[in-house]
């Protein structure tokens, strides 16, 4: 196991000005993606206040340890090593909470069990149980609302360990930080492709044409359907009935906006589940 996380060093915040833009943008342009936009934008700003208070944690364990790790398949974040700091973490969970229920995504009685779980001692645990991906209390909406409420520790902490390693010899289906499964991919200007992290947003290299959920890399059994301007690809696996989307670098004229790019490729998600039917 890694050694602990020492004490915190002074940094600046982690801000996501160009997903907002971006966002506010996909509203005007798509007017059908607008609720999904908004909301997408009130979270955000609910996590950048608490971004801007974070500091720097220091890690501990040498680069050497840590390349060790990522060569063996371990993955190098610990909850432990995770520095919350729970009032805040609470005032993210009823934040997170109140944006959902102000856009009817929940209703009022699990408005109030979500605001309980943020108000209980044993958020620790929950919140443990959700970073190691145990069965957690039946609310609905609960892992979103953890996984927005950890969020910013969790990006600080692994914009720290990406600078004191490389994860280009990782080769899991699941992040190398957290080990939480990946959201979104990225297909760089060479083909090559890029796992993008549910939880932390970090990148990792992954073989192209297999299945980051099962592996599978069968082409006859892998469909694929692209956006009409070519930006957005996403990918569908028969044997596991599970998909990805991708950001296509070489169509596309900027980077990955894991914020924004998630909504705007909404109708992907529309797509592939027409094509089952």
């Amino acid at each position: 196991m890694m050694a602990g996380v020492s004490g915190p060093r002074s940094s600046g915040s982690r801000v996501l000005p160009r997903d907002v833009a971006e966002l506010k943008a996909l509203a005007e342009r798509q007017p059908a993606l607008a609720p999904a936009a908004t909301l997408q934008v009130d979270l955000i700003e609910v996590i950048r206040r608490v971004q801007g208070r974070l500091t720097t944690p220091g890690i501990e364990t040498t680069p050497d340890a840590l390349r060790g790790r990522v060569i063996s398949g371990q993955p190098l974040l610990d909850f432990n090593q995770i520095a919350f700091d729970w009032n805040d973490v609470r005032l993210l969970i009823r934040q997170v909470t109140d944006v959902l229920r102000r856009h009817e995504v929940i209703d009022a009685p699990t408005s109030s069990a979500l605001h309980t779980i943020g108000r209980s001692p044993a958020l620790p645990d929950v919140m443990r149980d959700w970073f190691d991906q145990r069965p957690l209390p039946e609310v609905e909406m609960l892992g979103d609302v953890l996984a927005w409420s950890a969020r910013p520790y969790l990006q600080r902490i692994a914009e720290v360990l990406q600078q004191r390693v490389s994860l280009d010899d990782w080769a899991q289906r699941t992040c190398p930080v957290c080990a939480a499964e990946p959201e979104f991919s990225v297909i760089t200007l060479s083909g090559e492709r890029q796992l993008v992290c549910g939880r932390c947003h970090v990148r990792w290299p992954f073989n192209p044409i297999a299945c980051p959920y099962c592996g599978n890399d069968d082409r006859r059994t892998i469909k694929s359907m692209a956006t009409p301007d070519g930006w957005y690809r996403v990918m569908i696996c028969a044997p596991c009935g599970r998909y990805i989307k991708a950001l296509d670098g070489r169509k596309s004229n900027r980077p990955l906006l894991p914020y924004a790019d998630v909504i705007a490729t909404l109708p992907l998600d529309a797509a592939v589940m027409g094509s089952e039917k």
